[in-house]
């Protein structure tokens, strides 16, 4: 008889436990989805290079005069945080570089990295295989002021310094390198932006909800299995208690 209470006994903390982790993957359904990294799509974005490039043929979107490449209509995708992200140009440079080789440049794309800045192209000496995004100049963004209006991401950096790379060196003109004028707006407030923060804002009020009425359940639950085990006890006590002693009758 003892036996069958202690079994009976030991089952409860096990229930117990069984209900706990059954109602895990429910508690870890409501838990909050972090925000994803907005993304902001560039709108409007030029630069004015001045590259030394006197003798350089520009095609496409940049133009070339007195030395200073400007570079119009970039497209990309910018991250506020940073910011971080890349904008691309279309277009053509044409040159004879140091080394005397005619070379071709396209497909110029700034890629930006919070303070640091890298000019890339597609690079193409005459007689050899194109070399894609190829980094060709630093660029120095430390001073460049970024700012939020309303939707627009803005990025404005005036002067910034550049430096050919080690491979810059070896495929660009012989002109000296200054600074870079960058302007860039980005939109965003994307519909799938706007989608996605719904979506969030609707699972974070259902997670409000749920969360504290799993919490109360599991504690509910948990309560009434002690207290079954409490009555238990205490019917197995009294029928102790009410139970007549045994008298043995002496040996004649």
């Amino acid at each position: 008889m003892h036996a069958r209470h202690l079994e009976v006994d030991a089952r409860f903390p096990i229930l117990a436990i069984a209900l706990a982790v059954a109602l895990l993957p429910i508690i870890g359904a409501a838990a909050p989805a972090h925000a994803a990294a907005r993304s902001c799509i560039v709108s409007e974005a030029k630069a004015v290079w001045d590259a030394g490039a006197s003798d350089v043929e520009a095609g496409g979107a940049v133009a070339a005069a007195d030395g200073i490449l400007t570079f119009t209509g970039g497209t990309g995708v910018l991250e506020p945080v940073g910011p971080t992200g890349s904008v691309s140009f279309d277009g053509t440079l044409v040159y004879t570089s140091a080394a005397g080789v005619t070379t071709t440049l396209s497909a110029p794309t700034i890629v930006i990295d919070g303070t640091k800045g890298t000019l890339l192209f597609d690079v193409q000496p005459e007689g050899t295989e194109l070399v894609p995004q190829a980094p060709l100049a630093d660029v120095d963004l430390g001073a460049a002021a970024v700012s939020e209006s309303g939707d627009t991401l803005n990025l404005d950096g005036v002067g910034a310094a550049t430096d050919p790379t080690g491979e810059g060196r070896d495929v660009l003109w012989s002109g000296t390198l200054s600074g870079l004028d960058l302007t860039i707006a980005a939109d965003c407030a994307t519909p799938e932006a706007s989608a996605d923060a719904a979506a969030a804002e609707k699972d974070a009020e259902g997670t409000g909800i749920l969360v504290p009425v799993v919490v109360v359940g599991v504690a509910a639950l948990f309560a009434a299995l002690l207290a079954v085990g409490s009555v238990q006890r205490r019917k197995r006590n009294s029928a102790r208690t009410a139970q007549p002693e045994q008298v043995h009758d002496p040996l004649p």
